[in-house]
């Protein structure tokens, strides 16, 4: 047997990103599906992945009865699926119905059942923990969904299908309300549930837009350690690190891009000033429906010490992207400072949004005349207009933010 030294120990724990490693764990699957009449053969079939490889199992079915045995580093998102006839599989892909051949579960070590008196969908999964805290949060998510749909129903299709600015505006601030208040049930879901097997992807979801390093660093660190060893443990882990450069109370780093005249524009040219990065783009309905805002802020603050900095992320032909990126400028009346990012989408992941971990837009950054960042903003709602007003009136009126 091998001996591991001080130095082989060290060497994998950097491989592994300073991550625990972990024993696979088994896990069994006994099942009863009393509709399988849509299923081209007598096989149901298991599919889940761990550390980006696809697993796939199958097992005959013996009057509706299956079994699966295997092994698990972490507890995952896994489909149990018939096999179907392509005409029923493309009905279901085009109408975007859920799948009555497919159950999706949350697989975790352990002796697990999934029994369904009618078709797959509807088997009744017991003996995943994480599983189970994944329905409790459906069941009270519920009634906001339906809320959500109601409100489209009766005001957001009829605006969209008017093509009514006014209605779509009202609309989508009460959509923003309704949203922040099923984000609240989620956190505080999630916060109490560090401990499950849905905790990493629920971490994943709260920081979709938006990401504090400071509040999520201990939260990560609570995980149970099979998640936080996994791959995608560790590449959230490193979104964590990445984070943390252009996080509240960091230097912004410096960038030079150019403005519609072809003339270079770095961020530090405007130190001494508080300046509002907007990362934005022609195509993006949410950050040109906040440029009316920030024209009325920015008239009100522009004579004291106050300037904006519009980045437009655009990913097509240069002479294109630069007609739709001024045409923009000029149908909104942005007065203010604008250049352009024109990225490929393969090298968006090392240019500017990567620099300053945008995965949202628009997103806004609230920087002081030092060149330290005070704000981050991510998406166009209302309490985000609301608090950067606050911002931005303590800032230059001398009061802490």
């Amino acid at each position: 047997m091998m001996k591991l030294n001080k130095r082989m120990i060290l060497l994998l724990l950097a491989l592994y990103g300073g991550a625990p490693m972990v024993n696979a764990q088994s896990f069994s699957i006994a099942g009863k599906l009393a509709d399988a009449k849509m299923a081209l053969d007598q096989m149901i079939y298991l599919k889940f992945k761990q550390n980006g490889k696809e697993i796939k199992d199958s097992t005959q079915m013996v009057n509706g009865a299956y079994a699966f045995k295997g092994t698990i580093l972490y507890p995952v998102k896994a489909i149990l699926q018939l096999k179907v006839p392509d005409s029923i599989e493309s009905y279901y892909n085009t109408r975007h119905f859920l799948k009555e051949y497919s159950c999706t579960f949350y697989l975790e070590r352990g002796t697990i059942t999934a029994d369904s008196r009618k078709t797959l969908d509807q088997s009744l999964v017991k003996g995943s923990r994480a599983d189970a805290d994944a329905k409790e949060l459906e069941v009270i998510l519920k009634p906001y969904y339906k809320e959500g749909d109601m409100l489209y129903k009766q005001e957001g299709r009829q605006a969209y299908e008017r093509k009514d600015s006014v209605a779509i505006a009202v609309y989508t601030k009460k959509m923003y309300v309704s949203e922040s208040r099923m984000d609240s049930v989620r956190k505080d879901f999630m916060l109490s549930h560090l401990q499950s097997g849905v905790a990493l992807d629920m971490l994943m979801e709260y920081t979709r837009s938006l990401m504090d390093p400071r509040e999520i660093e201990p939260l990560f660190n609570q995980l149970e350690p099979s998640l936080k060893a996994s791959d995608e443990g560790k590449a959230y882990w490193t979104r964590i690190q990445e984070a943390k450069r252009t996080a509240i109370g960091t230097i912004a780093p410096d960038f030079v891009l150019k403005d519609s005249e072809g003339k270079e524009m770095s961020l530090s040219s405007l130190k001494g000033k508080l300046v509002l990065l907007d990362f934005w783009g022609s195509w993006c309905y949410p950050c040109r429906a906040s440029h009316p805002h920030l024209k009325k802020l920015y008239q009100e603050y522009k004579n004291m010490g106050f300037e904006i900095l519009g980045v437009s992320s655009e990913s097509g032909k240069a002479e294109e992207d630069y007609k739709k990126w001024t045409t923009a400028i000029n149908e909104d009346g942005m007065n203010w400072l604008n250049v352009l990012s024109n990225t490929s989408r393969s090298e968006r992941s090392r240019g500017i949004l990567n620099q300053y971990s945008v995965t949202v837009f628009p997103t806004k950054i609230l920087i002081d005349k030092n060149g330290v960042i005070l704000k981050r903003f991510a998406g166009n709602t209302p309490e985000n207009a609301r608090l950067l007003d606050q911002n931005v009136k303590d800032y230059l009126e001398g009061h802490k933010l």
